[in-house]
């Protein structure tokens, strides 16, 4: 499992915690960071000594989103390191648990919704951003926002780019737990703890039942063509 100075990887008891350690750049996750993860999550699915996945980040905020310097690295193909991260995140078959703190942005907002559990506070703030930046949202979230949140609120969040809490996002059900803002991450890792201590076959059953990654890779990658083509499009108008 490979490392790098902005994402640390640990397996402790059967618990794989991966941490974004960046928090000078709010966590923003640049390309060798998603390829960090990527490596992280499906090396993590191959072993029997992983039970479950936490992910973690340091600092005062969980995650900024994707760096938006690193978007001078798209369009991006099929085996570059954002599609093959989001595909990963949808494939991944071991629990998944993730606290998010402070503020989460964008790609740390819609890789919730391929998570078995978050665990935020009520005073975290949540926002999609893909409006204001002239992009698609990732991820699937343009099909499983809705899923989780109904449609009105996923209209309201992607074409109106609301800002939301912790508070709200627990009452419409796209986080599972509540935590003061302190205990975020005990809860989390109590929660992975309680899956880790589970049949492991049991589990993978009931999330191919309830997630079933191969119905999301097909809007992942005509999320990806739009944000190709939209990125196109700036830079003709811009000359850049």
């Amino acid at each position: 499992m490979g490392q790098i100075e902005s994402v640390t990887c640990d397996v402790l008891d059967g618990i794989l915690q991966i941490s974004f350690n960046r928090p000078e750049k709010r966590n923003a996750l640049t390309m060798p960071m998603f390829t960090a993860i990527t490596e992280a999550l499906r090396d993590a699915d191959r072993r029997d000594d992983v039970r479950c996945i936490v992910v973690t980040g340091n600092g005062s905020v969980f995650c900024a989103g994707h760096d938006l310097k690193a978007f001078e690295e798209w369009p991006q193909q099929p085996h570059d390191p954002v599609p093959t991260f989001l595909h990963a995140i949808a494939d991944v078959r071991k629990p998944l648990v993730i606290a998010a703190h402070g503020s989460v942005a964008g790609i740390g907002v819609t890789w919730l919704l391929h998570a078995d559990w978050v665990v935020t506070s009520a005073e975290t703030t949540f926002k999609l951003p893909f409006i204001e930046l002239g992009i698609a949202p990732e991820a699937a979230s343009s099909q499983l926002l809705q899923r989780a949140v109904g449609l009105p609120r996923a209209k309201r969040l992607l074409l109106g780019g609301e800002t939301f809490t912790g508070a709200e996002a627990y009452q419409w059900g796209l986080v599972a737990e509540l935590a003061s803002s302190d205990d975020v991450s005990t809860r989390a890792f109590e929660r992975a703890r309680f899956f880790a201590s589970k049949d492991p076959v049991l589990l993978r059953r009931i999330k191919d039942w309830l997630h079933p990654s191969d119905e999301y890779h097909q809007r992942i990658d005509q999320e990806v063509a739009e944000i190709n083509a939209a990125i196109h499009r700036k830079r003709t108008v811009t000359g850049s």
